[in-house]
């Protein structure tokens, strides 16, 4: 399904890779994902995303910018910084902390038991951070997710909304 026929008031989850892709202005994906967003900030959608969410958010973005500030390549962005920590001093957030301020999304807090994280990762064969997602959907009756990754796609209780 496409995130531009999701209905008004629809109660959403966002993963991170529609927020990165709205961000960088994807090739593909940027104008799909930016058209959402501002549904979103309008309060057309129930919108809600974790903590994991805003973290995978702002290490891909300093993951793009530095890239495109120092040519870091992304797979040696972590190490590059544990080398040389004022790499981050480069980064302006401005673009993140505004966007955030802006959406009408919920932050929800991760309150799980490792046992339940670990349960859906069986279940479902997903990465920890999509099983926090998940155990977040389950917790808070959230049904519906806009991402572009299909592993979601193997869970019978969830609708993926993709750009």
């Amino acid at each position: 399904m496409k995130l531009k026929d999701i209905h008004s008031g629809s109660k959403m989850f966002i993963d991170s890779n529609i927020i990165t892709y709205h961000i960088s202005g994807h090739s593909i994906f940027g104008e799909a994902c930016r058209n959402f967003l501002k549904k979103v900030e309008m309060g057309q959608y129930e919108c809600y995303v974790n903590d994991v969410v805003f973290s995978e958010v702002l290490l891909n973005f300093m993951k793009s910018e530095l890239f495109r500030l120092r040519g870091i390549k992304p797979q040696r962005m972590v190490g590059e910084i544990k080398r040389e920590p004022s790499l981050i001093e480069l980064v302006s957030f401005n673009a993140v902390t505004k966007l955030f301020e802006n959406l009408r999304v919920e932050i929800l807090p991760v309150e799980y038991k490792c046992k339940k994280i670990v349960e859906f990762i069986s279940r479902y064969s997903l990465l920890p951070n999509d099983a926090i997602h998940v155990a977040t959907m389950k917790r808070h009756r959230i049904e519906n997710i806009a991402t572009n990754d299909s592993d979601f796609e193997r869970i019978e209780w969830i609708n993926v909304w993709k750009p």
